[in-house]
């Protein structure tokens, strides 16, 4: 892992960023010829503030309207820089994204899917020797996202079968709430609707109650009517008028 990078946070005395591979090594980020590092360093910035809000690396155009410090003439010369494309390359960003996905990239989506592996992002970042700043350009990249996505997509689909056969096999011994959640997934039984029944009960008995204990058609009216507009289900109206019309008839 010779050319893998960790980071490259940290600034030289002359002005350059500096990058950390895996190996230890620390070395300057390239810089053009005839140019400063501070002006290419700021040149960088402005095409990555830019890819981060856009998902795509700027024309010189765009990005001497996004950051007009820097003349366009200094933009354009520096694009014309191989040194900016490997200075982007190294931030995890691509000039020419048609390409398709790096080896780099390639790795990264198929350790990163792995639903076996546990260990934090960071973790499986830094095996790889891919920085946080370097993956989160990455995921600007359509391509790159997309087959990620996919990727963890197919893993979800494919852990269906699996979870389903152990959540059978704990209802088959005996475990309660792996019953209940088999029922409920073949539609035989429904935590909701019980709940609803549960609640419908309980307004029947308190209707029945009230108007045992009103002796006033009226009032008797009066509380239904009340009942009837709160209450929106039309099986429960129904139900509340086989229990109690005949009471007030």
């Amino acid at each position: 892992m010779a050319d893998e990078v960790l980071f490259l946070n940290d600034e030289d005395d002359d002005g350059s960023v500096l990058v950390v591979h895996a190996d230890g090594r620390v070395v300057p980020s390239p810089v053009p010829t005839g140019f400063d590092p501070y002006l290419f360093r700021d040149i960088l910035a402005a095409i990555n503030v830019f890819y981060l809000r856009n998902g795509y690396v700027p024309s010189v155009d765009e990005v001497s309207k996004s950051w007009d410090r820097i003349s366009k003439k200094t933009y354009s010369k520096a694009y014309a820089t191989p040194e900016l494309k490997a200075a982007l390359a190294i931030r995890g960003i691509s000039m020419d994204p048609a390409t398709g996905v790096s080896p780099e990239q390639a790795v990264a989506i198929q350790l990163l899917s792995d639903p076996t592996d546990r260990r934090a992002l960071s973790t499986k970042l830094r095996q790889i020797g891919v920085s946080m700043p370097k993956y989160q350009n990455w995921m600007r990249q359509p391509l790159f996202a997309e087959l990620l996505s996919k990727r963890s997509e197919q893993n979800l689909m494919d852990a269906v079968p699996i979870a389903l056969n152990r959540l059978i096999g704990n209802a088959d011994s005996g475990d309660q709430r792996a019953i209940e959640k088999v029922l409920e997934i073949t539609g035989r039984w429904n935590p909701q609707q019980q709940e609803i029944n549960n609640a419908r009960q309980v307004v029947l008995v308190l209707v029945e109650a009230v108007l045992k204990h009103v002796s006033s058609k009226e009032e008797k009216d009066a509380i239904l009517a009340e009942v009837e507009q709160a209450m929106q289900k039309g099986n429960l109206m129904n139900q509340m008028s086989t229990v109690t019309r005949g009471e007030i008839a």
